[in-house]
């Protein structure tokens, strides 16, 4: 099991680490030496998906914001920890819904019981991760990798899935293709979406996006829109918050760029996958972008995509995985007088649906049976050693 410790208390942060380090076989825990910021509270919840949260009520103005963003993840047991002689952190423990409250010494009292009790109802009712918010973004190594055409065709074997509501969202401001693939305009577009970022709710959300099928589109405003609109980060933002609580599957197509906005959706993103081909040169470039998403300590959540493989590549995929840095995620094979044709009917490449169809499944942790393929089709299917754990 997974915990998140919220402590500013340095004495007490360090009874309690040393409480749950002692039970290492039970707990994996994070501890945090300050309150976070809601938004970065959230963005550790969405994307580490821990069982509980351990937190001193030391500052009820400041802890206020955070147990906003906790009654969001209804199944995050929410656990007070505090002193024998501090009855109104008790109080406040109460005031704010949570399942327990701890005090010192930690080795013994009501931990052992909390946690068995926590580890049994999770075996008794599992949080299922097909009911978690997958948020998948696609960054491309460089311009032309057919990232867009992996987001499109990805989105599509997404939306496939039962009970699964899909976005696919084209934030490439000066070349988004994703209208172009699946064959539809719209009169409004994501600058539309940004300019409405404040006041976003579900009748607005409705008019801008466009639907095709069983996902729903954001469109990209393309070079002559933005040149003519500036499009504001903090739009941006709300869009992706937007997304993140009405979506079970986004889908973010990004632009060929590392700049601040790109940044704060890759940020968000509870998975990212970089795409490339087999090329040197995209190699080379993913190679880069891979150590600027370790640095930013990313690398946890990100992944490699390896598009338009073909029998005679020079590298394997194990030597491209070497290569860039990155554990491949898939891979999908080199199919242009198909994907062209699917594009002049808006619909998914046949060629890729097999190598979709498993990547979808893989980030739902959904078992998947293929159909029987050709030969290059199954070059779209990863290795077992590769596979998403």
């Amino acid at each position: 099991m997974k915990a998140v410790v919220i402590c500013p208390d340095p004495v007490l942060k360090t009874q309690f680490e040393q409480a749950l380090i002692a039970r290492g076989d039970f707990v994996t825990a994070k501890f945090l030496g300050e309150y976070p910021k809601p938004d970065a509270l959230k963005r550790l919840l969405r994307i580490w998906m821990p069982d509980m949260v351990f937190t001193t009520i030391q500052d009820n103005s400041a802890f206020a914001g955070l147990a906003k963003v906790l009654e969001e993840f209804p199944t995050v047991f929410k656990i007070g920890i505090g002193t024998q002689d501090d009855p109104a952190a008790l109080r406040a423990a109460l005031r704010f819904r949570m399942t327990e409250f701890l005090v010192p010494p930690f080795e013994y009292g009501s931990l052992n019981t909390v946690l068995a009790d926590i580890r049994r109802e999770r075996e008794l009712h599992p949080v299922s991760s097909e009911c978690q918010n997958h948020f998948c973004t696609f960054l491309p190594a460089k311009g032309g990798v057919g990232t867009s055409t992996v987001a499109a065709n990805v989105a599509a074997a997404f939306a496939e899935i039962p009970d699964t509501n899909v976005l696919l969202a084209d934030f490439d401001v000066h070349s988004g293709i994703v209208g172009f693939l699946f064959n539809v305009e719209h009169e409004f577009n994501l600058c539309d979406a940004a300019d409405r970022g404040g006041t976003l709710d579900d009748e607005t959300w409705s008019r801008l996006i466009r639907k095709s099928g069983n996902i729903d589109l954001l469109l990209s405003s393309g070079p002559s829109t933005a040149l003519e609109h500036a499009l504001r980060d903090t739009g941006v933002t709300q869009i992706v918050d937007f997304a993140h609580r009405n979506y079970s599957v986004v889908c973010a197509d990004l632009a060929d760029s590392l700049d601040d906005r790109a940044l704060g959706i890759l940020r968000e993103s509870t998975r990212i996958f970089l795409v490339t081909t087999p090329e040197l040169a995209s190699l080379r470039l993913a190679r880069l972008k891979a150590m600027a998403l370790q640095k930013l300590d990313w690398a946890e959540k990100s992944f490699l995509v390896v598009n338009r493989i073909t029998k005679s590549m020079d590298l394997s995929l194990e030597e491209i995985e070497k290569t860039v840095g990155l554990p491949v995620f898939a891979s999908f094979p080199s199919e242009y007088a198909n994907v062209e044709q699917a594009a002049r009917t808006g619909s998914p490449a046949p060629k890729l649906s097999t190598g979709a169809r498993q990547f979808a499944h893989k980030v739902m942790n959904r078992k998947f049976e293929p159909k029987r393929a050709r030969f290059i089709e199954r070059f779209a299917l990863v290795p077992a050693r590769y596979a998403f754990h």
